[in-house]
């Protein structure tokens, strides 16, 4: 056989396929990047059409004013609400007609508006309302008034007792009185070094009755006699006006210094003088004298104008031991003995 024929006989391998698969899938990606890369410039660039009627609303919103700030539409509705609220006399309202009971009372509720709900109301003037009366709080000196009442009350209860007609008093006893007291303050007696001398001691053992008078001395030994059941409360109330800053202004108070009240604290507690002018009156009336006469030596403490050095420790040890004693008949008794143990506490 001719070696070309038998080259030409020879079976052949078969010969690979080619795949057009994958080239088909880069050439689909492109053209769908190119299809997205178009569309967004295209979309950048012209805007999207607008509905006619939209453009025929934002011509005449840009036509319309434009509202203040903090303003707002008002509803038509509510605007003539308004207006009918307005036209409602408040003055022929009366705040206690047609009370609501307690049963059927709405409890308030804390409801915070908001700035779109508000609306701005016509004002009603001020007089046109009828307000419920309103209690006001009592000034600080309202407690003052009621002692002050009191010694209006004894005083003229004095006026119109037929012993003091004895005494020829030309005005008021109460003006009498008041310019009494005033003339004894501004003529203190010697509190100390009283035992200096027996000058001294005879001058403090005289000292009302220099410094008042024979015929006052008389007329305050009859009133001590006459009233000596209203003793407890004159002394409370007058002490009350004196001690207390608001009631100051009253005219049992306003011309009454501390500092002179003091010196006569001072004399019934540590002169020979003081005590002698306690010893003559009964015991009652000399305990009494004696509790306040330790309430102003001790207001002195307080406010560190003991000038005198008075030792309040024996004094109120003494009158408690007497009080516990003798003095359960007091009207205030109580209130003394509470007293007179807190000092006891404070001066041990």
């Amino acid at each position: 056989m001719d070696p070309s024929e038998e080259k030409i006989s020879r079976p052949q391998p078969a010969r690979k396929k080619r795949s057009f698969v994958f080239p088909v899938m880069v050439l689909f990606a492109l053209l769908l990047a190119g299809s997205g890369i178009a569309f967004y410039l295209n979309y950048q660039a012209d805007p999207p059409l607008a509905i006619p009627e939209q453009l025929e609303k934002d011509k005449d919103a840009q036509t319309q004013p434009v509202p203040a700030e903090g303003s707002e539409e008002v509803d038509p509705v509510i605007a003539e609400t308004i207006e009918t609220i307005a036209t409602i006399d408040v003055t022929a309202i009366h705040p206690d007609s047609n009370p609501i009971p307690e049963s059927e009372a709405i409890p308030e509720q804390d409801v915070t508006v908001t700035p779109s709900a508000a609306i701005t109301a016509p004002i009603v003037p001020p007089e046109a309302i009828t307000a419920p009366a309103i209690l006001l709080e009592p000034p600080p000196f309202a407690a003052c008034s009621e002692p002050e009442k009191r010694l209006n009350a004894f005083y003229t209860h004095l006026d119109r007792q037929p012993y003091m007609m004895a005494y020829g008093l030309k005005e008021t006893s109460q003006d009498h009185f008041t310019v009494l007291i005033a003339k004894l303050l501004d003529h203190p007696p010697k509190v100390t070094r009283e035992s200096d001398d027996l000058y001294t001691i005879l001058r403090n053992t005289a000292h009302f009755f220099r410094i008042a008078g024979k015929d006052n001395i008389l007329m305050l030994q009859g009133i001590l006699n006459s009233e000596n059941k209203k003793l407890e409360q004159i002394l409370a109330d007058y002490y009350f006006l004196i001690s207390t800053p608001e009631c100051g202004r009253t005219k049992y108070a306003e011309n009454i210094s501390n500092d002179d009240l003091y010196e006569y604290g001072c004399f019934f507690l540590n002169t020979m003088g003081g005590r002698l002018y306690l010893f003559r009156r009964d015991s009652l009336s000399r305990m009494v004298v004696t509790y306040y006469a330790i309430l102003l030596v001790d207001d002195a403490n307080n406010q560190q104008n003991n000038r005198h050095g008075i030792n309040l420790k024996p004094a109120v040890s003494m009158l408690l031991s007497e009080m516990e004693t003798g003095g359960t008949s007091l009207k205030y008794f109580e209130n003394y003995i509470d007293m007179l143990y807190d000092l006891k506490e404070k001066y041990q």
